[in-house]
């Protein structure tokens, strides 16, 4: 160092190489060894069921409580950008959107296109629109009595409190012009919480008590409604476990464990560098700053 300059020197910064190189890995190996701890089944129910169908699961170890009930869907687009836009955050509020203000919805915009009757949807919306329908029951094989998985819980408290608020007066469930009349409903605010990826899965219910025993066989009544087929999607469930962490997710880690490698490899040529084909450093005193 020099007076209030700093001189990034081989002997200061190859060790800091290291020592970074060593915390990404030290947190790579953690984050794995956390992911391994994870419990997951998946299980895709597209290809065979029909509109109604039974799927049993049998655990091969105990899968203690939270245990998070996923669906999961491939090939679905919910990132393009012209279905995140067709959306109207005020309607979602409880607001009231008049047919003028529901051109951010389109193409799903009103019922009626007839200047007449120009009926907005409630809500309006590709996303609101597309909303997923299948349903699912989870069960003991054994005596068909529920597991004890809530719905309640699965959406973010933010959605909640502020973003999603019914209208007053509620859109009426028969009208053909409601595509949603609960916009309080948690399975549609995690919808409309749309995925940055095409493979997703979001979450339907929680066993927030207990557990999945081990070798013991539940079953999912499964009532299959949305179709997947046109844009060559799939659809699956999904039971798992959870660490510090979250879920089962390796990207993190893979990220930390490649720029650690990244840096230790870097460390080590700056070494090689410095002790086999390293320079003379000038003397720092005859710097400008260094002189009386």
């Amino acid at each position: 160092m020099g007076g209030k300059n700093p001189l990034l020197t081989p002997k200061c910064v190859i060790p800091f190489c290291y020592l970074f190189s060593a915390i990404f890995l030290v947190l790579a190996i953690t984050l794995f060894v956390s992911i391994s701890k994870v419990d997951e089944i998946t299980q895709r129910y597209d290809k065979d069921c029909t509109t109604k169908c039974n799927i049993t699961i049998e655990p091969t170890k105990d899968m203690l409580a939270p245990v998070y009930f996923y669906y999961q869907l491939t090939n679905y687009h919910q990132n393009h950008r012209k279905y995140i836009k067709s959306r109207s955050d005020k309607q979602l509020r409880g607001e009231t959107l008049s047919y003028a203000d529901s051109s951010v919805c389109d193409p799903i915009r009103s019922y009626d296109d007839k200047e007449s009757t120009k009926e907005v949807y409630e809500p309006c919306g590709l996303v609101a629109w597309s909303k997923f329908n299948d349903t699912f029951s989870i069960m003991e094989e054994s005596t068909q009595k529920s597991v004890g998985f809530t719905e309640k819980g699965i959406a973010w408290e933010s959605d909640l409190d502020e973003k999603f608020k019914n209208p007053d007066p509620l859109p009426d469930p028969d009208s053909p012009t409601t595509i949603q009349s609960n916009y309080q409903d948690e399975h549609f605010i995690v919808w409309m919480r749309v995925a940055p990826l095409p493979t997703f899965r979001k979450l339907y219910a929680i066993l927030k008590t207990g557990k999945l025993e081990k070798n013991k066989k539940y079953t999912i009544q499964i009532e299959n409604n949305y179709p997947v087929h046109q844009f060559e999607g799939t659809k699956s469930i999904s039971f798992s476990t959870s660490t510090w962490i979250g879920g089962k997710n390796s990207a993190i880690g893979w990220c930390y464990l490649v720029i650690g490698l990244l840096l230790l490899a870097l460390s080590i040529s700056f070494t090689l560098k410095h002790l086999l084909w390293g320079r003379e450093l000038g003397n720092s005193k005859y710097l400008s700053w260094n002189k009386n």
